[in-house]
């Protein structure tokens, strides 16, 4: 059994309000993407790395990877329209069997443990489908389109969830096969086999593993 990661990284970074997309800025001398493919690139039970970015950055993307010694970078791949075609682009150019796991993360997650990859690899030689969330603590309000509050959500058993997701490479293509069938975009992986059917185990995320959306997540967590 092999365990081949995927990172997307075609997002344009529209709420960063910049004109390099978020996961290549540079924050203590390393570009975002850096620190996520260093955390990857360490882990042992992974096999390779495929990057999916849009074609314009990849002579940046190749020279992060050499000059950080990312062995385990195997392909860079063009990124889609949505996260999901550039997620599937990258599924379709690794050579898996059907019973080898898919892990994926965002790349501007740079904060992940691998610790969080480790638990996620072993509960995925149990169950198909297991990604990472947190309980939700704060009170949740669910509003019209106008902003005025309709109701306020019982929020037992309600998750923030984050990446990495991990899936069995068989049940991952098979659910982006009907996705694409229906029409359905899913706004993760995971929303995509839950589509098609599969059910998904969550284990408890960790409150470091935020996404860089804005810029003060940079002037807040790189400060560490």
């Amino acid at each position: 059994m092999s365990i081949h990661a995927i990172i997307p990284a075609s997002g344009s970074g529209v709420r960063f309000s910049g004109k390099t997309p978020k996961q290549f800025i540079k924050s203590g001398g390393k570009e975002i993407i850096a620190y996520t493919l260093n955390t990857f690139n360490r882990i042992r039970e992974i096999d390779s790395i495929t990057i999916a970015t849009r074609k314009e950055y990849f002579d940046r993307l190749i020279k992060i990877v050499f000059e950080n010694r990312f062995d385990k970078v195997l392909k860079i791949v063009e990124g889609g329209t949505h996260r999901m075609d550039s997620v599937y682009n990258a599924l379709m150019n690794i050579s898996c069997a059907k019973n080898d796991f898919i892990i994926i993360h965002d790349a501007v997650r740079p904060f992940v443990s691998p610790d969080l990859i480790r638990r996620l690899i072993k509960e995925a030689r149990r169950q198909k489908v297991v990604i990472p969330g947190l309980l939700i603590s704060d009170t949740v309000k669910k509003t019209d389109n106008k902003a005025i509050v309709k109701e306020t959500v019982e929020r037992e058993n309600l998750y923030r969830v984050q990446t990495p997701q991990v899936f069995r490479f068989d049940v991952l293509v098979k659910s982006f096969e009907k996705a694409y069938e229906d029409n359905f975009t899913g706004t993760d992986e995971a929303s995509i086999t839950e589509y098609a059917g599969y059910k998904t185990k969550i284990i408890n995320g960790e409150t470091s593993n935020i996404k860089i959306t804005v810029k003060e997540d940079l002037k807040s967590n790189f400060k560490r």
